[in-house]
């Protein structure tokens, strides 16, 4: 790369979780934020010295199908470099002896909380937001409001930490992408791979794409169906799986599927498992 310190693109605003976890990742770091998922992966599509982190999975709420879109996408060509994970630790943010009329927060952070909510403010309207960040503004403007997210946005928006953490009990944890143009040299030490696979329009092509990694004893991690843009009723898979190419019984699989039908596009192969705390 051209730069020492490639600039990052994630979601913003200031203060949302994708922000937080750059500036841990990469302190000192110019940072671009960004709307939504799509511009991400739109200014990497500019700016190929940059990197970009995105959310692939809440732990709570599931798949980010923006993310995965955006990677099955033909026209995409990033790769994923590492796999970061943040452990998610949730605070209700108000003014402090303010009677709680509507909370404010992102859709994942309801759905871990939904029990705690119930039990503490079931009279509280829930107003979903684009962002914890943006959650944290409308409770520090509006009378009544409170917002949910992490307690770094009490300080940045002159709010008190009213409760944290909220079901603090219970794992929370969304998994990210670091994004870039450059692949990983191929190692053993990249214990994951991402592959986009189009199989044949048969029965059993699925089951027979993956006895060969079964068969090599290959794990898989992850695995979604999405619909081909401009192909009505065709779909390709995105698959995560241990291990790496790098790897010759991982490899002769991918062989064996290939041999059958199968078209395979590696969307990376990259270490995960580096974890950080909100």
């Amino acid at each position: 790369m051209s730069s020492a310190v490639p600039t990052l693109a994630c979601l913003g605003p200031d203060g949302s979780f994708s922000h937080l976890l750059t500036q841990q990742r990469f302190p000192g770091a110019p940072v671009q934020l960004m709307a939504n998922i799509g511009e991400v992966f739109d200014y990497l599509g500019s700016h190929p010295d940059s990197l970009g982190l995105v959310p692939i999975e809440n732990s709570s709420g599931g798949f980010i199908i923006d993310t995965v879109d955006r990677l099955v996408d033909e026209r995409c060509h990033l790769k994923i470099i590492e796999e970061l994970t943040l452990d998610v630790k949730l605070a209700l943010l108000g003014k402090e002896g303010a009677e709680v009329q509507t909370i404010h927060s992102h859709a994942m952070p309801f759905f871990h909380c939904d029990e705690w909510l119930r039990a503490n403010h079931p009279d509280a309207k829930r107003i979903i937001e684009a962002s914890t960040a943006k959650a944290a503004e409308k409770a520090a403007t509006q009378p009544g409001a409170a917002a949910i997210g992490p307690r770094q946005n009490a300080e940045r928006h002159g709010l008190a930490l009213l409760h944290f953490p909220i079901a603090g009990e219970v794992p929370n944890i969304t998994q990210f992408y670091l994004l870039g143009h450059q692949e990983n040299a191929t190692s053993t030490t990249n214990n994951r791979t991402a592959l986009v696979v189009e199989l044949p329009d048969r029965a059993g092509s699925l089951c027979r794409f993956l006895t060969p990694l079964r068969d090599a004893g290959v794990n898989l991690k992850r695995l979604e169906s999405r619909p081909i843009r401009g192909q009505p009723n065709k779909y390709r898979f995105y698959i995560e799986i241990e291990g790496s190419p790098a790897e010759p019984s991982f490899q002769s699989a991918l062989d064996q599927t290939r041999a059958d039908g199968a078209m395979i596009r590696s969307v990376g192969s990259y270490p995960a498992g580096r974890r950080f705390e909100s």
